[in-house]
């Protein structure tokens, strides 16, 4: 998928590495952040007891126990030091794959190839979502680097068996994560094969073989410890809470206001009243899978509403100010907050999907990778549950590709046929909708408070 590259510099990275600092700087030290005190919880029963906690995935856990030890430190500012890291790690990745995309779009103009990892670097380092995700010792960025690690070994020159077993690795690794990305283990190394043609199954198999490997043996470890045959419990507990009779993140599409249920789950998850639901992972999931076989077209509507969510307006960049009720939901700082994360991100999301177009029209390799990467990064999102930060994924395919847009805007729409312009007539549409209706969702479930 390569090409001859230009060599664009390296101060995007290092911009990067400063925007983060900054923010560092400003974040509450003495605060966790969503589930950064259950992933910390975890390292600590893992170093104190060796009790790998079953409800988290285990790969988080480990790390910042790992972190924890190298460091010689428990000190919250300090480790969240190697999230920084990890995620200026992610930004040299985007600089290597956005250079091999625009190598593969214009194969005989380096000086365009530097211009365009330019752009889609500088993006990423000025990208409040991502910095905010780099400053708390959560999942999203070490999935993030796993993924940006897989994408960069199949679209080096030539990839063959020791590089899908690297990727194996990387992937299998990636469920351990965040187990909600596994079907990217088979995505991916099939997108990737279909690419190149003559495809060679035997990569695809080794692929995804050397992943599920890596799986099986952590369902085994955890069906002779404590007879669960499950990556992780929560996986068991966010189908429920997903298909129940009352599901509070339910963004219904066709009557978007928040209902009275889920007004009342908003006012005691605020005043620390909430009762989660109890009960084995077994029981849970049987509930679920009754609920879904009882109401199957609901089940339908609510996947419509969870695909939706992936792609609304974010908020949890407000982590930064230390969480929506510490920030103030109508401060000055708030407002400000969400108002440039969400333009900076209605860019990102309309803008890439005009430049996946045109990545389509231009290197079909890489936009069959690019979509594999964002179908499996949804697909399990859309039977249990389904958040805006999700897109974290792929918020970096989407970047690129709106970074082509404003490098080539006339290229952009001229190549594009008719067939193109309604197929995006109707994804900006569906997106559009979403984003008022979530809108609407979010105003109602707190005005009443």
């Amino acid at each position: 998928m390569t090409g001859r590259r230009g060599t664009s510099p390296l101060w995007p990275v290092a911009l990067a590495a400063a925007a983060r600092l900054i923010a560092w700087l400003l974040v509450p030290a003495s605060r966790f952040a969503s589930d950064e005190d259950s992933y910390f919880q975890v390292s600590t029963a893992l170093l104190t007891r060796g009790h790998q906690d079953l409800f988290w995935p285990p790969v988080t856990g480990w790390l910042i126990a790992s972190v924890r030890v190298l460091l010689g430190t428990d000190s919250l500012p300090v480790l969240r030091l190697a999230w920084l890291a990890a995620d200026v790690g992610c930004a040299l990745g985007i600089r290597t794959l956005s250079a091999r995309l625009g190598a593969s779009l214009w194969p005989n103009d380096p000086q365009r190839v530097s211009q365009f990892a330019v752009w889609s670097t500088v993006g990423y380092a000025l990208y409040l979502p991502a910095i905010a995700h780099a400053q708390f010792l959560t999942s999203e960025i070490p999935a993030l680097a796993l993924v940006l690690g897989m994408l960069v070994l199949l679209t080096g020159p030539r990839p063959g068996l020791a590089v899908h077993v690297g990727g194996g690795i990387l992937a299998g690794t990636l469920a351990l994560t965040r187990p909600s990305l596994l079907p990217l283990a088979v995505l991916l190394p099939v997108a990737a094969a279909w690419a190149r043609r003559p495809i060679v199954l035997r990569n695809v198999a080794v692929f995804v073989v050397v992943a599920m490997s890596l799986v099986s043996l952590q369902v085994y470890r955890n069906w002779r410890v404590a007879g669960e045959l499950t990556i992780s419990t929560n996986s068991a507990y966010n189908f429920y809470i997903g298909n129940r009779d009352q599901y509070a993140e339910d963004l219904n599409l066709f009557a978007p206001r928040a209902t009275a249920e889920q007004i009342e789950f908003r006012r005691q998850q605020w005043s620390g009243t909430l009762v989660y639901p109890t009960g084995s992972p077994a029981e849970l999931q049987r509930l679920a899978w009754q609920w879904v076989r009882d109401h199957p077209a609901t089940f339908v509507r609510r996947a419509t509403g969870r695909l939706a969510r992936v792609f609304v307006p974010k908020t949890d960049v407000l982590e930064i100010l230390g969480g929506e009720l510490t920030a103030g939901a109508r401060a000055p700082r708030t407002l400000a907050l969400l108002a440039v994360t969400n333009l900076q991100w209605a860019l990102v999301l309309f803008g890439g999907v005009l430049g996946l177009a045109q990545v389509r029209q231009r290197s079909p390799a890489f936009f069959a990778l690019f979509i594999a990467a964002i179908a499996g990064a949804v697909a399990l999102c859309l039977v249990a549950i389904s958040k805006p930060r999700y897109s974290f994924v792929f918020d970096p395919i989407l970047l690129m590709a709106a970074c082509l847009v404003v490098m080539s805007p006339s290229t952009a729409t001229t190549a594009l046929t008719r067939r193109d312009w309604v197929v995006l007539g109707l994804v900006v549409a569906f997106l559009a909708w979403a984003w008022v209706a979530f809108a609407i969702f979010a105003l109602t479930s707190r005005a009443a408070l």
